[in-house]
C-alpha cells in the first residue's frame, strides 16, 4: 500500500442526498443489504484525511465550521463513499481483443483456447513484456479506475506462474501502488492456472505438482518477500480441484495469509462450498454455482464477489444468482474483473449495470461496491462507508438521489473522486 496517501482537511455541505452506508461491524446481507439510509441536506467534515463528522449540514457545521478549511457545496448532489474495487488483474502484457472478436464471430471458448488463446496467452506475453511497459499499463489502469469512482483497489498477480515471475510481478504491483492515491491491496495469484511449460517429474500429475509448488516453495518465497496481503486460488474444472485448492488454502491459513477464491467461472466446480469450507474471505465469479449449493452452504461471512462484465464479455449462458445469495444471508460485492481480456475500469458503471443484470436494487448494488467490497478486502475499518474514523474517501455525483445514478451513464454524473480529503479526480481534470 502507498504509505504517503493524501491527508487533507475538507468540508462537504448541503448534499441533496448523503449516503453513509453505515458500518455496524459486519458485511451486510439479506434485508440489511437493501437498507440505504439517506441524509437530506447532508454534510461531512474531514480532518487530516479522516472523517470526523457526518450528519446534516447544520449538525456538522455547528462543530466543524472553519473558514480556513476548503468547503465544497454539494447542493443538488449525491455524496457516496468511495467505491472499492475488489477484483482486478491490471498487470499484464498484450491484449486479447482478437479472441473476443472471434467469440463474437461464433467461436467457442474451447476453440479459442485450443488455438493457443486464453489465460496462457497472457502469461506468455506478460513474461515477455518489459517492466516499464507493465508498470505503465498498471498505472494507466489505476488512473482510469479513479476516474470511475474507485478509491480502494485490489490488484492480483497471476500472469507469471513461476516463483521468479510471480515475485517480480508483485514487486511491480507494489511499485505501482506507490504512484497512485488509491488505497491498494495486493493479492498473490500463483494458483491461477497450471502453466503449460511446467517440467513435471515422472509419476506426478502436472496439477498436483504445481499445487505443491504453490503451497510450498512459491508461498514461502511470497511470505519472505512481504508484499502480498492475500493469496488467491482457482477452483475450476480443468484447473484446480476442491481438494487441491483446500491444500493451498490450509497452508495459507497456517502461515497467516488470508485467502480469496476464483470459483465457478466456467463450470459448476464446487467452488463456492470449497471457498466457504476453506475459510476464504471472498469467493469471486460464481457464475455457475448451482442454486442448491448456495442454499445447502447457507449463511456465511465469506463475501460473494460477482463480476457482471465478465459474464457479458465471456458470453456465459448463465448469470450468478445474486438474489439467492442475498436472500441466503450471503454478503454480496460487485467488481469489474479488469484484466487482459476485460478492459472495464469503471466500477461506477459496473455498479449501475449490475442492478438490471442481476435484478438487484440500487441500494443492494451500492452496498456491494462500498461496504461489502471493503469487508471482502479486510479493509472495512479503513474504507467502504462514511463513518467517523474512516478515511475521507468520497464521491460527489450530479444527481439529487442515489437511485438516479442508475438511470443513465453513471460516469457522466461523477463530478469528483476524493481520497483522504484530497481531490484525486474531477470533471475536466
Amino acid at each position: 500500500m502507498n504509505e504517503t496517501l493524501p491527508t487533507q482537511d475538507l468540508n462537504i455541505v448541503h448534499a441533496a442526498a448523503l449516503v453513509p452506508v453505515s458500518d455496524t461491524g459486519t458485511a451486510r446481507s439479506g434485508a440489511a443489504q437493501n437498507d440505504l439510509e439517506i441524509i437530506a441536506d447532508g454534510a461531512l467534515a474531514i480532518r487530516q484525511g479522516k472523517i470526523v463528522a457526518v450528519g446534516t449540514t447544520a449538525e456538522v457545521l455547528a462543530d466543524w465550521s472553519d473558514p480556513a478549511v476548503t468547503t465544497l457545496e454539494a447542493t443538488g448532489k449525491t455524496v457516496l463513499p468511495g467505491l472499492v474495487e475488489s477484483h482486478s488483474h491490471p498487470l499484464y502484457g498484450g491484449s486479447r481483443h482478437r479472441e473476443y472478436a472471434e467469440r463474437l464471430g461464433g467461436a467457442t471458448m474451447a476453440e479459442v483456447v485450443a488455438r493457443g488463446g486464453g489465460i496462457w496467452t497472457s502469461v506468455q506475453t506478460t513474461r515477455a513484456t518489459s517492466d516499464a511497459e507493465l508498470l505503465t499499463g498498471v498505472e494507466e489502469a489505476l488512473a482510469r479506475m479513479t476516474k470511475g469512482g474507485v478509491t480502494t483497489v485490489e490488484v492480483k498477480s497471476g500472469y507469471g506462474l513461476t516463483i521468479e515471475h510471480e515475485l517480480h510481478h508483485l514487486e511491480l504491483l507494489n511499485a505501482a501502488a506507490q504512484n497512485t492515491p488509491l488505497r491498494t491491496v495486493i493479492t498473490f495469484l500463483g494458483a491461477h492456472v497450471v502453466p503449460r511449460d511446467l517440467e513435471v517429474p515422472d509419476g506426478v500429475t502436472p496439477t498436483d505438482y504445481y499445487t505443491d509448488l504453490v503451497a510450498g516453495p512459491m508461498l514461502d518465497a511470497v511470505l519472505a518477500q512481504g508484499i502480498a496481503d492475500f493469496q488467491d486460488v482457482t477452483v475450476e474444472a480443468g484447473d484446480f480441484t476442491p481438494q487441491q485448492a483446500l491444500r493451498v488454502m490450509k497452508r495459507s491459513h497456517q502461515v497467516g495469509l488470508p485467502i480469496r477464491v476464483h470459483a465457478d467461472c466456467n463450470n459448476p466446480s464446487q467452488g463456492w462450498q470449497t471457498a466457504v469450507a476453506g475459510g476464504a474471505t471472498s469467493a469471486e465469479h460464481l457464475t455457475y454455482t448451482p442454486d442448491q449449493e448456495i442454499t445447502d452452504t447457507g449463511p456465511t461471512d465469506t463475501v460473494a464477489v460477482l463480476l457482471p462484465v465478465a459474464e457479458l464479455i465471456y458470453m456465459t449462458d448463465k448469470r450468478a444468482n445474486a438474489r439467492l445469495l442475498i436472500n441466503t444471508e450471503v454478503p454480496l460485492a460487485i467488481a469489474t474483473d479488469y484484466c487482459s481480456s476485460i478492459h472495464a475500469t469503471s466500477l461506477l458503471s459496473t455498479m449501475t449495470m449490475a442492478a438490471p443484470w442481476y435484478q438487484i436494487t440500487p441500494a443492494e448494488a451500492i452496498v456491494a461496491c462500498t461496504l461489502n467490497a471493503a469487508y471482502s478486502l479486510g479493509r472495512a475499518t479503513e474504507c467502504g462507508s462514511l463513518d467517523v474514523g474512516k478515511a475521507g474517501d468520497v464521491l460527489i455525483l450530479n444527481a439529487d438521489h442515489p437511485e438516479e445514478i442508475f438511470m443513465g451513464l453513471a460516469d457522466e454524473m461523477l463530478e469528483k473522486t476524493i481520497i483522504g480529503g484530497a481531490i484525486a479526480w474531477e470533471t475536466n481534470s
